[in-house]
């Protein structure tokens, strides 16, 4: 018997140690700690099954999506080989690592698994240098982070250059970093040919140093501490880089005197590498007009003929003005030819047509003041198609002589008022204010220093004075754009309804003959601090007694009155003792409260 005994003991001891093996493995990592226990077994696995690979995704929606997505390290692996255990081993301790990455370790890694492969200087990276979290860029893991202290992730990162590096062209050149650079180095840019640029680099050009062209530059928003750090405060400039003509980068020897266009004589082969027009000036010079400037490149049949049934003619030209040879590009608009207002030499000169010399100063016959000095010339002064009636005569002459055609059509006296507003600018407003912009015009409320700052009063120019908390909301809030995207300000109510949703539902409504006055318990102050005080007239039932220090939510409780929709009950609450509190007496009293 004794032997019997101690056999039952020890099957049984077995037994249970068995059982406690089959349900406690071991402690639970410290990221899952809190699943520790029998009765979080079945939320990671299937009862009388292995681990569910569906009850961590459950957990873990950040992997889910990306699996859903095919994307990242766990979306490229395939359905059949996707097992969450044989990488991740938990009931080994609180500090196991959950992660297992393999023979190789974590360095090992293959980084290609997971979409983007390391190459170049990435491969000699270390891991935590780009798995860091202020380069996640997914909002989502953002999120996860935050609501998980202490909690580590691999995902989440960006795959463009700017996810991770500082943009050292400050902007200049957009994102696709690509298209210059390699992951093997920044410098040099293999990718880079300036022949794609507007500039090819020809001649003598092509040897020299890119900083003599892209000069550095100090980053006036530089911040050392900025991440991802910068490599220094100075930048160089690629954009944009002034090229339209040899001065840009050069001095002219010349002071002038045979105008900007170096090219007529000089090329990019060397400064003494000259072309065949040398000659041709040097007879010029010894003229009573010298070529300067574009008269320089001009062919010499253009002046001096033959023209059709005109023969050529070289003495005895005309050249005391402009209008000697040249048309009245403007068509009369500016003067008659001869008169001060209509000299060409106001606004060009002979170094070429364009651009005119016209500053926002010359603008005399109507200030440029404020923002109007920054708005392009071609905003206000547009083509009129009526001007070609004019231009059509002339332009057969110029085409004549074989000349260039640079008449405009530009209009440079608009028609109608153009002291107002909208005799150039549209309506923004959609006539809302017409009335007040025939009286005073957009200035009474807009300045011309930006369209932006405004001189309004809402207290004192409309039926509605912004108090309390109205004058700190954001003028969109209450003026919201309608279906034409026009802001509305005219004829807007002015009751509390009709900008905010009645939160009680409609139970102050008949109080008033069907109108919700919130101003008899609430202020513009702020809406919880109200004025209703729980004694008539607000009420008949003045809280007396115990009553008094009862919380609101107590008596006043929440109600739904549709989908998704719930409000704070207070009409119908009932007012009797039975109403509220439990007979704790069980009827032996309720005769005598008949």
């Amino acid at each position: 018997m004794r032997r019997l005994a101690a056999a039952f003991c020890a099957a049984f001891c077995l037994a249970a140690a068995a059982r406690a093996d089959i349900f406690s493995p071991g402690p639970l990592a410290h990221g899952h700690a809190k699943l520790e226990g029998l009765n979080n077994c079945t939320q990671c696995h299937v009862a009388g099954a292995q681990l569910s690979n569906q009850r961590c995704l459950d957990c873990h929606t950040e992997i889910r999506d990306r699996v859903a997505k095919h994307e990242g390290f766990h979306g490229r692996i395939s359905d059949a080989d996707r097992t969450c255990n044989k990488c991740h081993h938990d009931h080994q301790g609180r500090d196991f690592e959950l992660i297992d990455w393999g023979k190789k370790g974590k360095k090992g890694f293959d980084h290609k698994s997971t979409g983007f492969a390391l190459n170049g200087k990435h491969a000699q990276i270390d891991c935590a240098q780009c798995h860091e979290k202020r380069l996640i860029v997914d909002k989502g893991i953002r999120d996860l982070l935050s609501t998980h202290a202490g909690r580590d992730t691999h995902l989440g990162l960006g795959t463009r250059c700017s996810d991770c590096h500082f943009d050292e062209h400050r902007g200049q050149l957009g994102t696709s970093c690509s298209d210059c650079h390699n992951e093997r180095s920044w410098k040099p840019a293999p990718r880079f040919d300036h022949a794609r640029t507007a500039f090819p680099l020809q001649g003598k050009h092509a040897g020299v140093e890119c900083l003599s062209c892209q000069a550095k530059e100090r980053d006036p928003a530089f911040v050392k501490d900025a991440f991802p750090a910068p490599r220094a405060e100075t930048f160089s400039r690629m954009k944009p880089v002034a090229h339209a003509s040899c001065l840009e980068c050069h001095e002219d020897p010349h002071a002038n005197k045979f105008g900007q266009d170096c090219q007529s004589c000089h090329t990019v082969q060397g400064w003494l590498v000259l072309n065949g027009t040398t000659r041709e000036r040097e007879f010029h010079e010894k003229t009573h007009f010298p070529l300067r400037g574009a008269h320089a490149t001009v062919a010499c049949k253009s002046c001096h003929g033959p023209f059709p049934g005109v023969k050529a003619k070289f003495k005895g030209l005309a050249f005391s003005s402009c209008t000697s040879c040249h048309v009245d590009a403007h068509l009369g608009q500016l003067g008659k030819p001869g008169s001060s207002a209509a000299a060409c030499d106001t606004c060009h000169t002979e170094q070429g047509f364009r651009p005119a010399r016209f500053e926002a100063k010359d603008h005399v016959s109507w200030p440029l003041l404020g923002a109007h000095e920054a708005v392009a010339c071609v905003l206000c002064h547009r083509a009129e198609p009526k001007l070609e009636a004019r231009a059509s005569p002339i332009r057969a002459w110029i085409l004549q002589r074989g000349r260039k055609d640079a008449i405009s059509l530009t209009q440079f006296h608009p028609s109608g008022d153009v002291a107002r507003c909208d005799a150039c600018h549209a309506d923004p407003h959609a006539g809302q204010f017409a009335k007040r912009v025939k009286k005073a015009g957009c200035a009474d409320c807009h300045e011309v220093a930006s369209w932006v700052r405004v001189r309004f009063d809402h207290d004192r120019e409309t039926r509605f004075a912004l108090t309390g908390a109205h004058s700190s909301a954001r003028c969109e809030s209450c003026h919201v754009a309608d279906e034409g995207g026009v802001m509305r300000f005219a004829k807007l109510g002015t009751t509390c309804a009709s900008c905010h949703a009645d939160v009680h539902a409609g139970q102050f409504a008949a109080a008033r003959g069907g109108a919700v006055d919130c101003e008899r318990c609430h202020t513009t102050a702020a809406w919880e601090r109200t004025t209703f005080q729980h004694r008539p007239p607000f009420t008949s039932f003045a809280l007396q007694g115990k009553h008094a220090s009862v919380g609101c939510a107590d008596c006043h409780r929440e109600v739904v009155v549709a989908a998704r929709v719930r409000t704070r009950q207070y009409r119908g609450v009932p007012q009797s003792c039975e109403g509220c509190h439990v007979d704790v007496h069980r009827g032996t009293f309720r005769e005598l409260a008949q």
